[in-house]
């Protein structure tokens, strides 16, 4: 029995191979290998996304600066953090003093950079040298004494250094670190942003399955007469159907080779990718598929091609004098193909729980791949229900509405695929709008300079500095403090010139080297003989001698914003020790040239943000893999579509040659392509949108718990981009289109 199977297994292969001519049968081989190799370089692809992220977040935690004891042998450093932008683009790094010959080893890194010495990432190094790097010179002017490997990045494009200097021991926020690297906590996925990977996941593999079918059934009517004469020297059905599953076998075989060749090109494209979708790049050797996830898909996809070619033969009658099709005579039944959206929607309505966490409840996964999948199971009754009602026309609306009353299920099939990612994609904008809407509403965007001073000297060369450059001139700079008392209490301090004082607080007896608080603070703040520590230096550093002790303070009435503070005058703090001043001005634009000034005057003692235009890390991360991966799965659809026209053309040439020989133009045959493919989209989008819109608000409602409210715009922009890519495909299938209406085609092959 097992060797009659493996018997007509091959010799379906074999026919494959060979079957109709060995040109006709290799055209036909790797048709179905490219749309199969498609479909498993996507899937392998989408499998290798939690790798890769981890893959990302292991290389930024193994860099992270772990203050503590370091261990035997080796020379602890003091180091810094700074996280600053050009151009939009992060630039980020550390700021280290080394303390001994043996410093802690950086990944990525052969040697830390001593004092005026600096080791950058390949891409920043290489943007210091074009001529866009202009403006960070005089930032990064330290000499470079190598490049930082792959452990240290966690991308090609971030652009990371590590910069040496004799001053971070003096910074506000400097750490002593034994090591690099600390097990960072991840927060857990909220409902929403599960929610959208969910959504997101399923929209971008169900049409890479619905392919996998397709492309199996490519060259179908050639497929039938092949078996219809092995009826006739004495195949019964089984053997055909068996036949059948080793053609469609040695396709998907075909079709995994081909997808292993594609995801290593892949693989070798990632690390080229430099737009902001992935701040710093991707490396291609992150990009490994996870085997849990990979294996098993890739197992099914022989099994999901051998099913769909069986399960094709069903409507046809293979007899040994011919072939008949009984698909034309009984009409299809609506009832199984909604079966999948009413199972898919009770389990989203259903069994969830109340506590609006469900989205990551194995039923709301199913119930998204059911309803999804019911798209491509309703699609072809619709299209069959709509070509019937169909009348006269044009010649070209004639030829393709004929057409489609004969086989509408074909062109059915090549928009499944379109009809999926616009039903997911409406489904995934709206959870979207959702997540965006509860997102705290931004502050007016502000561009704020941060100093850290050492003196008060210190202090006005910066304020000097920045008063210097053009437009600048006139903003105002404010220079504080943070002193913390023996018992831990705290107090903000701000240092002001008598003529400010004057002006502000309206002090007019004021003399340099005196303190002032409002006299409504008498038992809030520290007074004469009181010792301080300037907190922030105090905290890096862990200075146990007081730094400064605080002079008489005179009390005056409340001023400006409530008195909250002590005011005092540079020549008060002559006798502190160790001070930690932080210098602050708001810019008044955000003209990106003077920011790349400012921060250049601000250097590595302070940063530049920008106030008001952050976002979660963990979201932003999501909404840039989905936009990836739904760009990957729109080019996937429309090379899947592409690749299927052309082999209704191929298999269809002799007709089209016909009509051309008996006077139909070729312009009307390329009209009637058009409509042959514009009708069965038009109604790919009717029934995408409600499909899309229903899973938006059964997943928003009984899900999360969120009111539904539908994006108008973006909807008709989704179904827009969707009859567009369509007809986009079909322009490219017309050069296609002239080579067939050839008249060599119509002979007998």
């Amino acid at each position: 029995m097992i060797r009659r199977w493996v018997a007509d297994l091959a010799l379906g292969m074999r026919l494959a191979l060979g079957g109709g001519g060995a040109r006709t049968a290799l055209v036909r081989l790797t048709l179905t290998a490219v749309g199969v190799g498609l479909g498993v370089a996507v899937l392998l692809t989408a499998t290798s996304v939690p790798h890769l992220l981890g893959a990302r977040d292991d290389r930024a935690s193994s860099r992270v600066l772990a203050p503590g004891t370091a261990a035997e042998g080796v020379d602890p450093i003091h180091a810094v953090t700074r996280n600053d932008e050009f151009r939009g683009r992060g630039l980020q790094g550390a700021l280290v003093q080394l303390t001994g010959p043996h410093p802690p080893a950086a990944p990525g890194v052969a040697r830390l950079p001593g004092p005026g010495e600096a080791v950058l990432s390949p891409a920043l190094a290489e943007l210091l040298r074009s001529p866009d790097g202009e403006l960070l010179r005089s930032r990064l002017s330290q000499r470079v004494i190598g490049t930082i490997g792959d452990a240290g990045l966690t991308g090609p494009n971030e652009l990371f250094f590590y910069i040496g200097s004799d001053t971070v021991a003096q910074q506000p926020d400097t750490v002593l670190v034994g090591r690099f690297g600390y097990e960072t906590s991840r927060r857990p996925l909220s409902s929403l942003e599960l929610l959208l990977v969910v959504v997101g996941a399923t929209t971008c593999l169900v049409p890479v399955f619905v392919f996998v079918v397709t492309s199996t059934r490519l060259a179908a009517a050639a497929r039938d007469r092949r078996l219809a004469a092995l009826r006739l020297v004495g195949a019964d059905r089984g053997q055909v159907h068996r036949i059948a599953a080793g053609e469609a076998l040695l396709g998907s075989f075909a079709g995994l080779l081909a997808g292993l060749v594609m995801f290593q090109l892949i693989r070798v494209l990632v690390p080229a990718i430099t737009v902001d979708a992935f701040r710093g790049g991707l490396f291609g050797t992150d990009v490994v598929p996870d085997w849990r996830l990979g294996v098993p898909a890739l197992l099914a996809l022989p099994l999901l091609a051998c099913a769909a070619a069986v399960v094709a033969l069903r409507p046809v009658v293979i007899e040994p004098l011919g072939v008949e099709r009984r698909g034309t005579r009984s009409r299809r039944k609506l009832a199984w193909r909604l079966f999948p959206a009413v199972t898919g929607g009770v389990l989203l309505l259903t069994g969830l729980g109340g506590d609006g966490d469900g989205a990551g409840n194995p039923a709301v996964i199913v119930g998204v791949v059911l309803v999804l999948t019911a798209v491509p199971l309703v699609l072809p009754w619709v299209v069959e229900r709509v070509a019937g009602l169909l009348g006269g026309g044009s010649p070209a609306w004639l030829l393709a509405v004929r057409r489609l009353q004969l086989d509408s299920a074909t062109a059915a099939r090549l928009v499944s695929g379109v009809a999926v990612v616009l039903a997911g994609s409406i489904a995934l904008q709206g959870v979207y709008d959702r997540a965006e809407s509860e997102r705290p509403v931004p502050r007016q965007i502000r561009v704020l300079a941060t100093y850290y001073a050492t003196s008060v000297a210190d202090g006005d060369a910066f304020a000097a500095a920045f008063h210097a450059l053009p437009g600048l001139g006139g903003v105002p700079v404010r220079t504080g403090a943070l002193l913390e008392t023996a018992a831990g209490d705290r107090v903000s301090a701000v240092v002001e010139s008598c003529p400010a004082l004057r002006a502000r607080a309206r002090i007019a007896d004021c003399r340099d080297g005196d303190v002032y608080a409002a006299a409504t603070l008498a038992d809030r703040v520290p007074g004469q003989g009181d010792h301080v520590w300037f907190s922030e230096v105090r905290r890096a550093r862990a200075i146990d001698r007081p730094q400064w002790t605080l002079p008489e303070v005179h009390r005056v009435p409340v001023y400006g914003d409530g008195g909250l503070e002590l005011l005092v005058t540079p020549g008060a703090l002559a006798t502190a020790s160790g001070v930690g001043l932080t210098v602050n001005a708001t810019l008044p634009t955000a003209d990106p040239d003077l920011v790349e000034r400012v921060r250049n005057v601000v250097g590595w003692n302070g940063s530049v943000d920008s106030l008001g235009t952050g976002r979660d890390g963990t979201s932003a991360l999501i909404t840039r893999v989905l936009s990836v991966g739904s760009v990957l799965v729109l080019l996937f659809v429309a090379g899947s579509l592409l690749v299927a026209a052309w082999e209704q053309l191929r298999e269809r040439r002799r007709s089209l040659a016909a009509l051309a020989a008996n006077g139909a133009g070729r312009g009307v045959l390329a009209r009637s392509l058009v409509w042959q493919l514009a009708i069965p989209v038009a109604v790919a989008v009717v029934v995408a949108v409600p499909a899309g819109l229903a899973l938006d608000w059964l997943v928003l409602t009984f899900v999360v718990h969120r009111p539904m409210a539908a994006d108008v715009p973006a909807i008709a922009l989704l179904a827009a981009t969707a009859i567009a890519a369509v007809l986009f495909v079909t322009a490219l299938t017309l050069p296609a289109l002239w080579r067939t209406t050839n008249l060599e085609n119509l002979r007998e092959e």
